[in-house]
């Protein structure tokens, strides 16, 4: 796929879907798909010990947002360490971005797979794609979405995945995708679905 063409099909898994309509306009009446297993200021904050401990063996993470600001070509040290120490414990780890998807070969480095071709989140296709096929687990209680939005990344839930929803890195993104993401925070606020910071929901 050329630059250019790269950069149409990033747009289009950005911009505004059904899935994503559908499911932001549920979440005010189906409190339960906003269910949260962890809450973190940052990603590096992530307690792997927890992940072990509950059996998760899967981890997807989200990009833009919570590994770096939106659309980041350019990885702080300490997401990077983070995510070697997921890989050193064990855990399965890939990257299940909506935007441009090539400009993680630091990832891949790692050992980290990138998730591509696939439908965007919170498609539930897409998140059972990426299980089974990048992550090559087939159990969706033992896998973990990381992110930064409850109506995309938070998606994980409705398939059966835990979600750790990480404070957004803020940075260059859309006005509507900001307003959106954020009121869906405010809902899960309002409905008591973020447990205290780094504890899980019980």
């Amino acid at each position: 796929m050329t630059p250019k063409n790269h950069r149409t099909a990033s747009s289009e898994r950005e911009g505004l879907t059904s899935a994503k309509i559908s499911r932001f306009l549920s979440l005010p009446f189906q409190p339960s798909r906003l269910s949260t297993y962890i809450s973190v200021k940052r990603f590096e904050e992530v307690p792997l010990d927890i992940l072990l401990r509950d059996g998760i063996q899967g981890v997807l993470l989200d990009a833009d947002g919570t590994l770096g600001p939106h659309h980041t070509r350019s990885f702080e040290s300490p997401a990077l360490d983070h995510v070697q120490a997921m890989l050193q414990q064990g855990l399965k780890v890939a990257i299940y971005t909506n935007a441009t998807e090539d400009r993680f070969q630091i990832f891949e480095e790692l050992g980290v797979k990138i998730v591509n071709n696939v439908p965007p989140k919170p498609d539930r296709g897409g998140f059972e794609i990426a299980m089974k096929e990048f992550l090559g687990l087939s159990d969706p209680f033992k896998v973990c979405m990381i992110g930064d939005n409850y109506i995309t990344d938070g998606g994980a839930v409705d398939v059966g995945m835990r979600f750790i929803h990480v404070q957004p890195v803020m940075g260059n993104e859309s006005l509507i995708h900001a307003t959106t993401r954020h009121l869906a925070y405010l809902c899960a606020r309002i409905h008591r679905k973020i447990p205290p910071t780094t504890y899980r929901c019980p």
